[in-house]
């Protein structure tokens, strides 16, 4: 009796179902300045979303998802800036750990600015600048 309980405990506590679980979130800004366009293409080893464009200081778009198990989820978006776009950057938006629990409510926020993409990892702390577009 002993062993039931103690696998409906594991059982409920990690593999619980996925609307228990808060969706992980990827955010894009456009902060480039006025008239400059944001073009993205972001993909992951399950979905591709297409190309699209964001205006300056634009809605920020949002991808929200759920990990999957046991295939590691990964979000990529291919950022394209400039006159022809000729700034490029194919960023790693999102990269689950490797892992039996999927995690929850994560969210990753990026912001395309002149001087390069800034990264931050929750809505309470200013963006970092982590990467320089790549002129192609």
């Amino acid at each position: 009796m002993k062993h039931l309980i103690l696998f409906i405990l594991v059982t409920v506590t990690y593999f619980r179902p996925q609307e228990a679980c808060v969706k992980n979130r990827v955010v894009i800004h456009n902060e480039l300045g006025p008239g400059r366009i944001l073009e993205y293409h972001c993909y992951s080893n399950k979905d591709d979303l297409g190309i699209k464009n964001m205006a300056f200081n634009a809605t920020p778009y949002v991808i929200a998802f759920h990990d999957e198990i046991p295939n590691l989820t990964t979000w990529n978006c291919l950022l394209r800036q400039g006159p022809n776009n000729k700034f490029v950057f194919d960023v790693q938006m999102y990269k689950a750990g490797p892992r039996l629990i999927p995690r929850c409510g994560q969210i990753r926020i990026w912001t395309a600015k002149l001087d390069g993409i800034y990264f931050a990892r929750n809505l309470d702390t200013p963006p970092v600048l982590a990467l320089r577009w790549i002129e192609k």
